[in-house]
C-alpha cells in the first residue's frame, strides 16, 4: 500500500469512479452528508512530511487489512494546511469501521514538506497506493 503506482509520488484521481468517490469523501469531510466522518483525531505538527503519511498508512495495515490505498485531501484552514488521510479499499471506496464512520486521520500542519507539495502539485486530492 505504501508503494506508489507509476513511479510517482501520487496519482490524481482521473476516472469518473475516482471523482465520485472523492466528491463523497469531501462531502463527508465538510459535513455535507448525513454520515459523519470519524477521524482518529487531529494531529497537529509544525511540518508534515510525506514519510509521516506513509508511516501512518503502513501502521494502519495491521488494523485495517482491507486498506489497499489512501486518498490525501488537502485543505487550507487559516494559517494551517489540513490533510485528511482516508483509507480506501481495492475499489477506491472509503473504508468504514461501522455505519457512517469512515476511517481517516487528519493532520493540521503549519507547513508541508517538499515531497508532499510536489505530490499534490495544483491538485486538492491524490491517491497513494
Amino acid at each position: 500500500m505504501a508503494g506508489v503506482s507509476d513511479n510517482e509520488e501520487g496519482s490524481s484521481p482521473d476516472n469518473p469512479a475516482d471523482r465520485s468517490l472523492l466528491s463523497k469523501v469531501t462531502a463527508k469531510l465538510r459535513g455535507g452528508a448525513k454520515d459523519s466522518l470519524s477521524a482518529t483525531g487531529v494531529q497537529r505538527m509544525d511540518t508534515l512530511m510525506l514519510a509521516d503519511v506513509i508511516m501512518a498508512i503502513l501502521d494502519s495495515r495491521a488494523s485495517f487489512p482491507l486498506a489497499a490505498s489512501a486518498a490525501l485531501i488537502r485543505e487550507r484552514a487559516g494559517p494551517d494546511e489540513v490533510i485528511h488521510l482516508v483509507l480506501l479499499d481495492e475499489e477506491r471506496q472509503p473504508l468504514f469501521v461501522g455505519p457512517g464512520t469512515m476511517i481517516a486521520v487528519t493532520y493540521a500542519a503549519r507547513r508541508l514538506d517538499q515531497d508532499i507539495l510536489a505530490a499534490f502539485g495544483d491538485r486538492e486530492v491524490i491517491v497513494l497506493r
